[in-house]
């Protein structure tokens, strides 16, 4: 088959810029779709990693239904294990405090409070974990450390529930005033409508505050 002249020009053309920049072409090429194919791997990775954590969850929640604590506790362990950056293990982690904690043992309950607590990307599971684990600490009389544990709230829309918590710790801890800026605070930080407002009213009034 011949070319025209205007054709035999165009493929030299095209000869002359694949010759000088067909390697570097080529190379961004497979750059390319290097990076497409490690985009869709980690994709999938990652639904894969999601799917295996909601699994182990269920099967948790499942057995911590039925009451029955020690089969889901090797769950627990694959999931805290292979998967702890899951929001699953987060929730999961909650849930097997409540129940360890139900069970009377607190000391494993505590444990999971604060692996869940320092392990949560959620700063909303976070703040359940160490409400939960301060409520813990009271009852174990253990007040100067369930305070420190609710020193400050790791979340915003926890930042009242924290406030009282400390006003509470503080009134337990014979420290009336402290207790009474704490319940201030705590009303300062709620909502005009919210109903948790009567509740620390009644509690800001017990240590000699004004209700507001």
């Amino acid at each position: 088959m011949s070319y025209n002249l205007e054709e035999q020009d165009q493929i030299e053309s095209l000869r002359d810029f694949w010759g000088r920049w067909g390697t570097p072409i080529s190379s961004l090429v497979l750059i390319v779709a290097l990076a497409w194919a490690g985009y869709a791997g980690w994709q999938w990775w990652q639904v894969r990693q999601t799917t295996q954590a909601s699994a182990l969850f269920a099967q948790i929640s499942k057995e911590l239904q039925a009451g029955d604590l020690p089969k889901a506790a090797p769950a627990w362990t694959d999931l805290q294990n292979k998967f702890s950056s899951s929001p699953y293990a987060q929730m999961g982690g909650l849930r097997m405090a409540k129940a360890y904690a139900d069970a009377g043992q607190t000391a494993a309950a505590e444990d999971l409070l604060h692996w869940t607590s320092e392990h949560a990307e959620s700063t909303s599971y976070r703040a359940m974990a160490l409400l939960n684990l301060s409520a813990l600490q009271v009852d174990a009389k253990q007040l100067q450390a369930a305070l420190a544990t609710v020193k400050q709230s790791p979340a915003p829309a926890f930042d009242a529930l924290f406030a009282t918590r400390r006003g509470d710790i503080e009134v337990l801890l014979g420290k009336p005033q402290e207790a009474r800026k704490s319940y201030e605070d705590a009303l300062r930080l709620l909502p005009a409508d919210s109903s948790y407002r009567q509740l620390v009213q009644i509690k800001l009034q017990s240590v000699g505050g004004l209700a507001s």
